[in-house]
């Protein structure tokens, strides 16, 4: 007889490992990562390049830029672009960070002959029409219109004023006005700079089933792309001016709601403290069974969902928590995060839950693993978060080896409650 009442067992994970990629030194100098692995006849392959938001400013250009590109090149002007990506089952997907950009086509190996030659022509010879330009400009703008009368994107906004500086291209969000005014010459700039003077610090990165017609066909399109070696393409890390310990409360009337985002500026993400202390962030209020969410959703029931994330970066790095709940209890939903941090430096972590901590924190990182095109991505993430190859396995290690003294011991280091940075946004009760 099946049985439905003794649970499955549970076993720790085995020793984790992020598979190397092989480097491939195309004929102009340009790196190309390959992962060959996949049962299936599937591929994708991403250039990377320096050049992201903060090189940009906080300009919206940034982000606009690739979906603008889709809308035509000089071999297939306007929709015939994305019509050969669509019949031919390709898919396109653009990616902004910091201080990079990329741009990833995933395939059946089938079709690798014919997309290749277009997916570059559309990097390198993108039409970057007045009407796309327009087009993408309105449909921005109108997004963002309708998101600065939400509590979340003005304490958002707030928020990352406080922590990173007001002048600060990280603090910058999308107005209808910094939209609209975007030119085709900004468009036309920042495509020279970021797939041209940007391509001696380019990388491809491509993984799935891998032949070498296809390596062949990538060294021939993308080796023989000039490249300006004299280019300056190191990334422009600009200090923060946080404002800490402070507080901004923004009226917000007839709000049903208060967005509230409590921050800590804290260490950045190249510190050796700093996995550890990403441990403890997310028995703060990283998972389903944290300890914000233990609190302040199922135990006080004031809120539906609660969050709490380190956001790294060169620069430093921000502890943030973010959650809404009712205007009335706004003052007791941050009463209670400064109380479970404060619980955070106590170390009262019992096995169970010590348990709970790992066996998430190792499932996440397994997923890393799953497919050829994951592991790609790990690497990526490592790339543009300047962590360097071998963080994959201090993750293991630190977690592995993680105890209630080490967690509450970073937790008291560095999420001090004195640089508290506290914002609310919705109505006075």
């Amino acid at each position: 007889m099946l049985d439905r009442i003794t649970p499955p067992e549970v076993r720790p994970f085995g020793h984790l490992s992020l598979p190397p990629m092989k480097r491939i030194v195309l004929d102009n100098g340009i790196i190309l990562n390959v992962y060959d692995h996949s049962f299936q006849d599937v591929s994708e392959l991403m250039l990377l390049t320096p050049g992201g938001m903060v090189e940009a400013m906080g300009s919206p250009v940034a982000s606009m830029l690739v979906p603008v590109m889709l809308d035509g090149s000089r071999m297939y002007p306007g929709s015939a672009l994305s019509d050969v990506f669509d019949f031919n089952g390709a898919k396109i997907s653009p990616s902004v960070s910091d201080h990079f950009t990329g741009v990833s086509i995933r395939m059946l190996n089938s079709h690798w002959e014919k997309l290749l030659p277009v997916y570059a022509d559309m990097i390198f010879s993108p039409e970057l029409d007045s009407h796309a330009v327009d087009t993408c400009r309105h449909r921005m703008a109108q997004s963002a219109a309708i998101a600065m009368q939400r509590v979340e994107y003005k304490a958002q906004k707030t928020v990352r004023e406080l922590a990173y500086g007001a002048d600060h291209p990280k603090a910058v969000m999308d107005t209808p006005q910094s939209v609209e005014a975007v030119s085709r010459e900004d468009f036309l700039r920042w495509h020279d700079c970021i797939f041209s003077r940007n391509l001696s610090g380019a990388e491809l990165f491509l993984s799935g089933r891998v032949t070498p017609p296809m390596i062949d066909g990538i060294n021939r399109i993308f080796g023989s792309v000039a490249v300006d070696t004299d280019s300056d393409t190191s990334p422009h890390i600009l200090p923060f001016d946080t404002v800490a310990p402070s507080f901004r409360f923004i009226e917000s009337p007839g709000a049903l709601q208060s967005a509230i985002r409590f921050a800590i500026p804290s260490i950045p993400r190249t510190h050796p403290d700093y996995i550890m202390l990403r441990c403890a962030v997310v028995a703060l209020g990283g998972y389903f069974g944290s300890r914000l969410m233990s609190n302040i959703r199922e135990d006080k029931g004031y809120t539906y969902g609660i969050q709490a994330g380190l956001l790294g970066s060169p620069e430093g790095t921000v502890m943030l928590v973010q959650t809404s709940a009712d205007n009335a209890y706004a003052e007791a939903v941050v009463n209670e995060i400064r109380a479970e941090i404060e619980r955070l430096y106590s170390g009262d972590f019992t096995d169970e839950e010590m348990e709970r901590l790992r066996q998430y924190l190792m499932s996440t990182l397994a997923q890393h693993l799953d497919t050829a095109f994951s592991i790609s991505a790990c690497h990526v993430t490592e790339r543009i978060s300047f962590t360097g190859s071998e963080y994959f396995a201090r993750q293991v290690d630190v977690i592995s080896s993680m105890t209630p003294d080490a967690l509450c011991n970073v937790a008291r280091r560095h999420l001090p409650l004195d640089k508290e940075i506290v914002v609310i946004a919705g109505s006075k009760v």
